[in-house]
């Protein structure tokens, strides 16, 4: 079963893309949204999604006139390495995860960033967490 709140996020050209793109790549586990921010005001919006498949991790990057979407095979994945800021919360401190870099057999290497702050949602905060956990 396909994971509903993903569809009702996307736009029908894009989640017609995404469709081809993963055929064959299984169950979507999980996915947030880095940002959606607004490209020029006439043409609409600059978004950039990560979505957890069985067998990978994508991103999907839809601005107003193009969509791109990268697919790297998560049993290709030699490494994750998790960034956290550290901020002060009244009396104490608390760290956060900023930013997770998943580095490949390749070589290459894709970075995952928290969502924006305007975009940031409980929601969307622990879906970022959990796509974290799942890869490893």
């Amino acid at each position: 079963m396909e994971n509903e709140s993903f569809r009702l996020h996307m736009r029908d050209v894009a989640y017609r893309a995404y469709q081809e793109a993963v055929a064959n790549a299984g169950q979507i586990q999980t996915w947030y949204r880095e940002y959606r921010e607004p490209a020029v005001i006439e043409k609409g919006y600059s978004e950039l999604d990560w979505i957890l498949t069985a067998k990978s991790l994508l991103r999907l990057q839809i601005s107003p006139t193009a969509i791109e979407i990268s697919t790297f095979m998560r049993d290709s994945i030699v490494r994750v390495s998790r960034y956290y800021i550290i901020v002060q919360n009244k009396d104490h401190y608390e760290n956060v995860l900023n930013r997770v870099v998943v580095k490949f057999s390749n070589g290459e290497a894709c970075e995952l960033m928290r969502p924006l702050e305007e975009f940031d949602s409980h929601e969307n905060t622990a879906d970022f967490s959990t796509l974290i956990i799942l890869l490893g």
